[in-house]
């Protein structure tokens, strides 16, 4: 089936019966009001148009050329556009069936999350990821200086001459999009919104590392020619390409990332001590608004805190068993599992061998997950598009979380990919490797995002609708259904994996209310995190910091879990219902709020 999506065309949406002996069925309602609403988003936001792969984005399409307007003013027309698409969907009455009104209900959430914030004038918000209303538009983990160069090095098409122009045209654009970024950062400052220190100092060594080194050496230009040369494109068309991208990277695109640095280096004496959204401006009400949006839930902050306390000390209950038959019985949970972790038999080497044998083995376990669909999914969900495993690369791995997912393009030419961070091989331990290639791989995100990008009749908005607490709660639930499955019966080590997973992710709901509702510091969330779970120091900074730049986005995972889990038990309750009915049913329709979901399991 092909997964290229249409602007001007999208399917109808609605698909009735085949028709009657007599009578032909009423035609489908137009979809021509909701193509309007997307255009209009992403005409605002070509980047996420591109990262995609929707249609204007593809083969050199003029929403690939351009960079997001990064300014004040192109995130005011952002804004603009999700309120004028939420008042016109306000006004539409469109009929329908079930999964019509399932599809509405799901643009709704998307339009109200892309509104709900807009009040608080500082940061960047697109309901379209899983970050939510981010208030510092340049931090260590997200934005522009990560992102723009990423969708250019993995996401936007080079397979053509004219693919290829448009995004020579797009790095060309650097110097005045950078320039935006800057007045953006100016004018949130000016709005009392100034990013703690330590997010400021994180992000210094990610532009540095785009300074770096020759510019023919530098990422964007390598990915140009391995790229280009993958596609089959002439070595006279490669050739010219790479000599301009080397120019315009050494003449434009550099300057543009130092006067970035230079600002934000400027802003070094100013930076917040503070770790928690709390202490900017309206920041209670922008961490509300999140917490609606990315943890999909209606519990305010200590009761959510008092959740993940509550599973935290159900979870270290489990592992403490496990721990016990290892004979590792004397000190916290944290300090068994660093001791496990230390063990030269659960590690990969730190060498460049070490990390080729580690991506072989995550490619092993993926494939042996992809063996066992048939067990809990229905033939015809069982997705048909590959998915990559590829390491985090290294100018970007500082900061970056442990594994990343980036599903595949609409149009099915770019394969799910999923990235692993081995910046500090003593935080990858080999039993931990197989519940994170379930999370970002098989059975979770990669399962649920080619599904998902399958329904090629869904609207646009429904298709690349971002839902954190779903599709977070989704990858979670996957672990723990490969541990019900047997993924773990002969692996005690793995199963303790999964569980200091699990408690990973339910000591999230502990530090990030703890950030930024109950004004913990920086330092007594990563002693928390490392007490508590035997992770690295390197990786617990790493991820605190990911909470102090995305406020709300780690609720997700547990509260999306749980919600889920309760989900099924209400399904197997019911007369004639199963497994693999249940995960078709949350699969099918793709990414939505929890409520909606829960909605249409109980028709």
């Amino acid at each position: 089936m092909t997964r290229r999506a249409s602007l001007a065309g999208l399917a109808a949406l609605a698909v009735g019966p085949a028709m009657a002996r007599k009578k032909a069925p009423p035609p489908a309602p137009s979809s021509a009001p909701l193509d309007a609403i997307a255009a209009a988003i992403l005409e605002a936001m070509p980047e996420t148009a591109t990262y995609n792969g929707t249609a204007g984005s593809l083969d050199g399409g003029p929403l690939s050329q351009r960079l997001d307007d990064y300014s004040p003013a192109g995130e005011a027309a952002s804004r603009a556009a999700f309120q004028s698409g939420r008042d016109d969907l306000a006004r539409m009455r469109i009929k329908g069936g079930t999964v019509l009104a399932t599809h509405l209900a799901t643009i709704s959430a998307v339009l109200d999350n892309g509104t709900r914030s807009a009040g608080i004038p500082y940061g960047r918000i697109n309901p379209l990821t899983l970050s939510g209303h981010v208030p510092y538009l340049v931090n260590p983990v997200s934005g522009p200086h990560i992102d723009s160069l990423s969708i250019l090095m993995e996401r936007q098409s080079l397979s053509t001459t004219r693919a290829i122009d448009a995004w020579l045209t797009k790095l060309d654009s650097f110097p005045g999009g950078f320039a935006n970024v800057v007045e953006k950062i100016r004018a949130d400052r000016g709005l009392g919104c100034v990013p703690p220190r330590i997010l400021i100092e994180r992000t210094l060594p990610v532009l540095d590392a785009v300074l770096a080194g020759p510019a023919d050496r530098q990422p964007l230009a390598v990915s140009l020619a391995l790229r280009m040369a993958e596609a089959g494109l002439s070595r006279r068309t490669r050739q010219v390409a790479l000599r301009r991208a080397v120019g315009i990277i050494q003449k434009r695109v550099r300057p543009a990332i130092l006067a970035l640095r230079q600002e934000m280096a400027a802003m070094l004496p100013v930076g917040r001590s503070e770790a928690g959204v709390w202490a900017q401006p309206m920041g209670a009400d922008l961490y509300a608004a999140n917490v609606t949006a990315l943890g999909d839930a209606a519990l305010g902050p200590d009761e959510i805190h008092r959740i993940g306390l509550d599973e935290v000390t159900r979870i270290a209950a489990d592992m403490n068993r496990l721990l016990a038959d290892q004979g590792l019985t004397q000190g916290p949970i944290g300090d068994r599992m660093a001791a496990l972790a230390r063990d030269p038999a659960n590690q990969f080497a730190d060498s460049d061998a070490g990390r080729e044998a580690l991506l072989a083995y995550v490619r092993e376990r993926v494939a042996g997950a992809e063996a066992s669909y048939a067990d809990w999914l229905p033939a015809d969900l069982v997705p048909h598009q590959p998915l990559t495993v590829r390491r985090i690369p290294v100018e970007t791995q500082t900061s970056a979380a442990g594994g990343v997912y980036d599903g595949p393009s609409l149009d099915g030419t770019r394969p799910g990919v999923y990235w692993i961070n081995l910046r500090d091989m003593a935080s990858v331990p080999k039993f931990r490797l197989p519940t994170l290639s379930h999370h970002e791989g098989v059975p979770g995100h990669h399962t649920q995002s080619a599904i998902a990008l399958a329904r090629g009749e869904a609207p646009l908005l429904v298709r690349i609708a971002a839902f954190n607490a779903y599709q977070e709660g989704w990858a979670l639930y996957a672990e723990g259904l490969m541990a019900e499955r047997g993924a773990y019966a002969d692996d005690p080590l793995g199963n303790l994996g999964r569980l200091q997973d699990e408690l990973f992710r339910a000591i999230r709901l502990v530090i990030d209310t703890g950030l930024h509702h109950k004004r913990w510091t920086r330092e007594q969330a990563i002693r928390t995190m490392r007490d508590m779970t035997g992770i690295t120091e390197i990786r617990a900074s790493a991820e605190v910091e990911r909470y102090m730049a995305w406020p709300g986005q780690a609720l997700g995972y547990k509260l999306g879990q749980m919600r889920l889990l309760a989900m099924r038990k209400a399904w197997l309750a019911r007369k004639g219902r199963d497994l693999k009915g249940f995960h078709a049913a949350v699969l099918r329709q793709g990414a939505m709020p929890l409520n909606v979901l829960q909605a249409m399991l109980e028709t």
